[in-house]
């Protein structure tokens, strides 16, 4: 008796493939930048709705970066209002998106080429393959996935002949994260490769007739994605939106240099695609220079042979040049080409560009089936093993990120020079009590940058809270010396000047780094305190003054003021 394997049912396996990957992620912990993006993060905490729209992505947590994700941070916000710090919580929210994303796929791809064993196929690769664990089993990372979610719905209901709502999607996506500026690429070939086109197997009208086709249907599209580099460009250029390592050096000047680079990274792409075996962030990858390099040479081959089959393929192969498009396409906005990316390879950047990719293998190995009929039980027991591989991979994968500690000497095992792998690995032993660790950790990672700011600034936390007053005042100096940008390090030895009486260093700290620096209320009231118990009551006075010049309003200062005035003879 034949089973029929209608849509239900591929929803039902690809929701249940999902879950039975993905569940071991809900004992995961939180950490790395989950701490900017989330737990540390005032304005998440605090629902600053507005400031989510006019900051960049971690001002709550008191730094700056090129990304402008205001709704992810909307999303991390109602997160963190439901579950506070339940790490099981985002987990879950992360799991349940990308379960989504699958099953929007497989409908994106159904309507598309009618068929549903190729649809499947194709999504469930996509749920289970391992490289998608960096974009779900890491909290913050939610990003990936939700943009892809907004996109992915955007196309259904453009498939369906919607306007207005697919724009309000794209719209969505490009807030979630800023690698969805590729969403009309992609509403491009669903346009030129739908139904009404022509016959999957047979001839296709005029190319010309069929690119204007696609792009009366995509123009709105490209009209919002303009407004969106204008807006980075403008009013939401934080640091510099066009290249984010925000310098000129040799690698952000020359586009040759990016080009041969992307050629190499594509080389690693393939290996981990199809053998997922060595796992692991903070992948280093060494800049091209030349192309006289094997590695680089393959690249070159690879790229335009996809290219080559792409293009030559689009008549008698459609889905074949739809899904190697779509990994063109994916990939571009972290290529590095067009904007300088301060990374050169994430194993997330793969989240979207793979399901090009292995729905073209899907589609050739059908077509042979379709030819020789002998090869259908070989072709069901590769697919069976290939899910059965994938989904292993990333089960094991999850596991990796299960906490701090773990996660980070997994890491440094592929990346042992990675001085913000160990400097982070030394705070989860802080926070696990374990003080002789975490400083073989800050130390190690200073071997590596000895003027590693946040290391010493953490060695120097450790030393205080083991009351070595004197070490921990020291490494404070050296990290103001190494950075004297670092304003956490101020108030470090701020407090512990304050705490050890020390108010003349209090004093000539504040006055010598701070004064130009410092628009904080409570700055100037901590000195006035400090310059009262000094007896110095004109400089207190004068400390008032400014702190009523920031904030005339602030309670207690202008009775403080007349108190002080008071005591001056």
């Amino acid at each position: 008796m034949k089973l029929k394997f209608n849509t239900k049912i591929a929803v039902i396996v690809l929701i249940f493939l999902g879950l039975a990957v993905y569940a071991n992620t809900l004992r995961n912990g939180m950490f790395w930048d989950d701490n900017d993006f989330i737990l540390n993060n005032a304005y998440v905490q605090s629902f600053s709705f507005v400031k989510f729209f006019s900051e960049n992505l971690i001002a709550g947590a008191g730094f700056v970066s090129n990304y402008w994700r205001p709704v992810l941070l909307t999303v991390f916000s109602l997160e963190w209002h439901l579950f506070h710090n339940f790490a099981a919580g985002y987990h879950f929210v992360n799991m349940a998106t990308h379960i989504a994303d699958g099953i929007l796929l497989f409908y994106i791809l159904l309507r598309s080429f009618g068929r549903r064993g190729l649809a499947f196929a194709a999504a469930a690769i996509f749920l289970v393959h391992p490289l998608a664990t960096e974009a779900v089993s890491y909290a913050n990372s939610l990003g990936d996935s939700l943009s892809v979610f907004f996109m992915f719905s955007g196309i259904l209901l453009f498939q369906k002949g919607q306007r207005a709502w697919p724009a309000l999607f794209y719209v969505l996506a490009l807030m979630s994260k800023e690698t969805a500026i590729i969403m009309p690429g992609l509403l491009f070939l669903v346009a030129f490769f739908s139904p009404s086109s022509g016959d999957e197997e047979g001839a296709r009208p005029n190319l010309a007739l069929q690119i204007k086709f696609a792009l009366i249907k995509i123009w709105p599209y490209l009209l919002i994605a303009g407004a969106y580099v204008l807006l980075r460009a403008t009013t939401l250029n934080f640091q510099n939106s066009f290249n984010l390592y925000n310098e000129e050096n040799f690698f952000t000047q020359n586009i040759w240099i990016r080009i041969l680079t992307f050629f190499r990274i594509l080389v690693v792409y393939f290996g981990l695609m199809f053998w997922p075996a060595d796992l692991h962030m903070e992948r280093g990858v060494q800049i091209a220079t030349s192309f006289r390099r094997f590695d680089v040479m393959l690249g070159a081959v690879i790229f335009l042979s996809l290219l080559a089959c792409a293009l030559l393929s689009f008549k008698k192969f459609p889905v074949i040049s739809f899904g190697l498009f779509w990994f063109l396409i994916g990939i571009a906005p972290t290529s590095n080409i067009a904007v300088p990316i301060n990374g050169l390879l994430y194993e997330h950047w793969l989240y979207l560009p793979l399901i090009g990719i292995f729905l073209a293998a899907a589609y050739a190995v059908i077509f042979l089936v379709s030819k020789y009929s002998k090869l259908k039980i070989p072709a069901v027991i590769l697919f069976g093993v290939a899910i059965a591989g994938f989904a292993g991979r990333a089960i094991v994968r999850n596991t990796d990120w299960h906490d701090p500690i773990r996660f980070y000497n997994k890491t440094l095992a592929y990346s042992p020079d990675s001085t913000r792998v160990w400097n982070n690995l030394g705070m989860s032993y802080a926070d696990a009590s374990d003080v002789a660790a975490a400083e073989r950790a800050y130390k190690q990672a200073l071997t590596f940058d000895p003027k590693l700011a946040p290391a010493i600034y953490n060695l120097g936390n450790l030393y205080r809270d083991q009351g070595r007053t004197a070490e921990a005042i020291s490494q404070f100096q050296k990290t103001l010396e190494s950075d004297p940008h670092f304003y956490p390090a101020y108030r470090a030895l701020l407090n512990v000047y304050l705490r050890e009486k020390k108010y003349p260093e209090v004093r000539e700290l504040v006055e010598r780094e701070l004064q130009g620096e410092a628009s904080d209320v409570l700055t100037y009231v901590s000195l006035w305190q400090v310059a009262k118990l000094q007896g110095d009551y004109p400089g207190a006075l004068q400390y008032l003054d400014r702190a009523l010049a920031l904030d005339p309003n602030y309670p207690g200062l202008h009775e403080a003021y007349l108190e002080t005035k008071n005591k001056i003879k």
